[in-house]
């Protein structure tokens, strides 16, 4: 087990989808618990999303967010060189509105490494 997988704690989860990975974590994620395609499955428990801009963002989000649960868990990873502003802007210029039901809370931000950062979202309890 990798120290990233440990730090996402996704040893837990029996499947894990991961959108839009870069090469550069190949290694990280080759075992047959990692999928990288959500057209064959309606529910989803663990996901993690790269990106790197606010329409790379938008596009991840409308095929997966009809697949979470209430308990899913999903990590957005994004390049430490993204600002706090820019990070702010995904959510501000985002219209969630339309996504009905699905409102999500960061729960946790972590360091992946030298490049990449995560911030945990789930859903919140309303």
């Amino acid at each position: 087990m990798s120290v990233l997988t440990q730090k996402l704690q996704l040893q837990k989860f029996e499947e894990v989808y991961i959108l839009n990975k870069p090469s550069v974590f190949s290694d990280e994620f080759n075992s047959e618990k990692y999928s990288e395609s959500l057209l064959h499955t309606s529910c989803v428990d663990c996901a993690l999303v790269f990106v790197r801009s606010k329409d790379s963002f938008i596009n991840q989000m409308l095929t997966l967010f009809p697949r979470l649960q209430d308990t899913s868990t999903l990590w957005i990873v994004y390049p430490i060189g993204t600002t706090k502003k820019e990070l702010a802007n995904l959510h501000i210029e985002f219209d969630w509105d339309f996504l009905g039901d699905y409102r999500l809370q960061p729960t946790r931000q972590i360091n992946v490494n030298n490049n990449w950062n995560a911030i945990k979202l789930k859903k919140a309890i309303s």
